[in-house]
């Protein structure tokens, strides 16, 4: 499935709007080409057969059905992490097994952070250092991504808040000082995607970190930010996602050093008192 996603980021600038529109139906919905033949894919997209026959064939498979093992064997027979670490082998008897799991997120982090620019980077500190309000938004698995940046942003006086679906109802009309801070990974959740797209309606600019140029986050976010993973493992995302986030921070500490100590301060101050109920 890694060689699958890597042939459509490949081949997407290149494709029609209707094969597009197979591509992104792909990576949200991996399970409905697993689970179903071409025409009934085609079916729920509201194209031919013809036109999902045509996109296998533009990635360079052979048919649907080729297309269609590569992606049953990724939804059906997903392997848990450490299964990719097996130690019955001579060579990996060299390392312990900690060692190899680290090594591992060493390797994705090392990768994401030549995959992304330095003009890249320098503008989401840069939207973020000058941010009247940013809202961050992360569901389900990406939760506790989103709450220890929403922590460590405040923690350096930016004026972050954490989405809570259950609590916020709307987004007030923004500015180019309004930020939206989206995680959005596979498998994309609608909500997260709704979100963005109410901001982009309200004039608020959404920095989108995923996993992959083409993720359906891609088409509202101004600034997106892809990590790599190479077993695509949920498990993966967090140490590479916690590694830029903290990139993210310090760079903003670094333009900002005195609003960083002074709010650093107040914050230490806080704490103290609610210990020891000063």
């Amino acid at each position: 499935m890694d060689d699958l996603y890597k042939k459509v980021e490949l081949a997407y600038d290149n494709l029609s709007k209707g094969l597009k529109k197979v591509a992104n139906y792909l990576l949200e919905e991996p399970t409905a080409f697993a689970a179903n033949p071409a025409k009934k894919v085609g079916e729920s997209l509201g194209v031919s057969e013809t036109m999902i026959t045509r996109f296998c064939h533009t990635l360079g498979y052979s048919g649907y059905s080729q297309l269609q093992k590569e992606v049953r064997d990724y939804v059906f027979n997903q392997k848990r992490t450490f299964d990719d670490y097996s130690l019955s082998k001579e060579e990996d008897k060299t390392h312990p097994f900690h060692e190899q799991v680290m090594l591992h997120d060493q390797f994705n982090i090392q990768t994401t952070s030549k995959n992304i620019s330095e003009e890249i980077f320098n503008e989401a500190t840069k939207h973020l250092v000058d941010a009247d309000q940013v809202l961050i938004s992360g569901l389900r698995y990406t939760f506790s991504m989103a709450h220890w940046l929403t922590y460590a942003l405040q923690s350096i006086g930016i004026n972050a808040r954490l989405y809570r679906p259950d609590l916020d109802a709307h987004l007030e009309f923004g500015s180019p000082k309004h930020v939206l801070i989206v995680f959005s990974f596979h498998a994309y959740s609608i909500e997260t995607l709704m979100l963005a797209e109410e901001a982009k309606r309200r004039g608020w600019v959404i920095i989108g970190i995923t996993d992959s140029r083409i993720a359906p986050i891609s088409d509202y976010a101004d600034i997106l930010i892809p990590v790599y993973f190479s077993k695509r493992n949920r498990s993966e995302t967090a140490p590479i996602v916690f590694s830029f986030m903290n990139a993210l921070v310090s760079g903003i500490s670094l333009q900002e050093p005195e609003r960083t100590r002074q709010n650093k301060i107040k914050m230490e101050e806080k704490r103290l008192k609610q210990t020891f109920k000063l």
